[in-house]
Protein backbone atom coordinates (compact mmCIF):
# COMPACT_ATOMS: atom_id res chain seq x y z
CA UNK A 1 0.00 0.00 0.00
CA UNK A 2 3.10 2.45 0.91
CA UNK A 3 4.33 1.57 -2.18
CA UNK A 4 1.71 2.64 -4.25
CA UNK A 5 1.50 5.66 -2.64
CA UNK A 6 5.06 6.64 -2.89
CA UNK A 7 4.73 5.56 -6.46
CA UNK A 8 1.82 7.79 -7.65
CA UNK A 9 3.80 10.51 -6.06
CA UNK A 10 6.14 9.87 -8.39
CA UNK A 11 4.56 10.06 -10.88
CA UNK A 12 2.86 13.02 -10.07
CA UNK A 13 6.31 14.59 -9.44
CA UNK A 14 7.68 13.80 -12.78
CA UNK A 15 4.38 14.86 -14.10
CA UNK A 16 4.57 18.24 -12.18
CA UNK A 17 8.22 18.47 -13.98
CA UNK A 18 7.47 17.72 -17.30
CA UNK A 19 4.39 20.28 -17.10
CA UNK A 20 6.72 23.00 -15.70
CA UNK A 21 8.92 22.60 -18.12
CA UNK A 22 6.60 23.15 -20.89
CA UNK A 23 5.54 26.38 -19.81
CA UNK A 24 9.11 27.56 -18.80
CA UNK A 25 8.88 27.60 -15.42
CA UNK A 26 11.76 25.57 -14.60
CA UNK A 27 14.28 28.84 -14.82
CA UNK A 28 12.41 29.85 -11.60
CA UNK A 29 13.38 29.12 -8.38
CA UNK A 30 10.90 27.43 -5.83
CA UNK A 31 10.52 30.14 -4.08
CA UNK A 32 9.73 32.49 -7.41
CA UNK A 33 7.61 29.52 -8.53
CA UNK A 34 5.09 29.45 -5.39
CA UNK A 35 5.07 33.35 -6.04
CA UNK A 36 4.24 33.73 -9.49
CA UNK A 37 1.94 30.79 -9.23
CA UNK A 38 0.28 32.01 -6.17
CA UNK A 39 -0.49 35.50 -7.99
CA UNK A 40 -1.90 33.48 -11.02
CA UNK A 41 -3.95 31.73 -9.16
CA UNK A 42 -5.76 34.77 -7.25
CA UNK A 43 -5.54 37.12 -9.98
CA UNK A 44 -8.68 39.09 -10.98
CA UNK A 45 -10.49 38.93 -14.54
CA UNK A 46 -8.29 42.01 -15.41
CA UNK A 47 -5.23 40.26 -14.52
CA UNK A 48 -3.95 42.55 -11.50
CA UNK A 49 -3.61 40.95 -8.20
CA UNK A 50 -2.65 42.72 -4.65
CA UNK A 51 0.94 42.17 -3.14
CA UNK A 52 -1.00 41.44 0.54
CA UNK A 53 -3.23 38.75 -1.13
CA UNK A 54 -0.01 36.65 -2.61
CA UNK A 55 1.35 37.02 0.72
CA UNK A 56 -1.84 35.41 1.91
CA UNK A 57 -1.81 32.45 -0.02
CA UNK A 58 -1.13 28.99 0.72
CA UNK A 59 1.90 28.63 -1.59
CA UNK A 60 3.81 32.07 -0.36
CA UNK A 61 2.44 32.45 3.66
CA UNK A 62 4.99 30.60 5.34
CA UNK A 63 7.51 32.56 3.22
CA UNK A 64 9.63 35.38 5.16
CA UNK A 65 8.63 38.32 3.99
CA UNK A 66 12.79 39.25 2.69
CA UNK A 67 12.34 35.95 1.29
CA UNK A 68 9.14 36.72 -0.51
CA UNK A 69 9.41 40.53 -1.50
CA UNK A 70 13.00 39.29 -3.47
CA UNK A 71 11.19 36.71 -5.39
CA UNK A 72 8.43 39.16 -5.92
CA UNK A 73 11.25 41.49 -7.29
CA UNK A 74 13.08 38.39 -9.38
CA UNK A 75 9.59 37.73 -11.42
CA UNK A 76 9.08 40.87 -12.18
CA UNK A 77 12.38 41.83 -13.31
CA UNK A 78 12.09 38.22 -15.07
CA UNK A 79 8.72 40.15 -16.96
CA UNK A 80 6.03 37.83 -15.41
CA UNK A 81 4.00 40.14 -13.41
CA UNK A 82 4.59 44.23 -13.31
CA UNK A 83 3.46 47.05 -11.61
CA UNK A 84 -0.09 47.79 -12.55
CA UNK A 85 -0.57 50.87 -14.44
CA UNK A 86 -3.43 52.04 -12.12
CA UNK A 87 -1.18 51.82 -8.49
CA UNK A 88 2.56 52.57 -8.17
CA UNK A 89 2.14 50.31 -5.12
CA UNK A 90 1.20 47.19 -4.18
CA UNK A 91 -0.64 46.11 -7.46
CA UNK A 92 0.26 43.77 -10.29
CA UNK A 93 -0.24 42.76 -13.50
CA UNK A 94 0.40 39.37 -13.72
CA UNK A 95 1.75 38.05 -17.32
CA UNK A 96 0.67 34.42 -18.84
CA UNK A 97 3.82 32.17 -19.48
Amino acid sequence: MASSLVDNIIRLKSMLSDMEQDFGLTGLSIVEKNVYLAAQDIKAKDGTVETKHILEHNFTQNMSRPTFFRALKSIQEKGLIKNAPQKKVGLFLVNNI
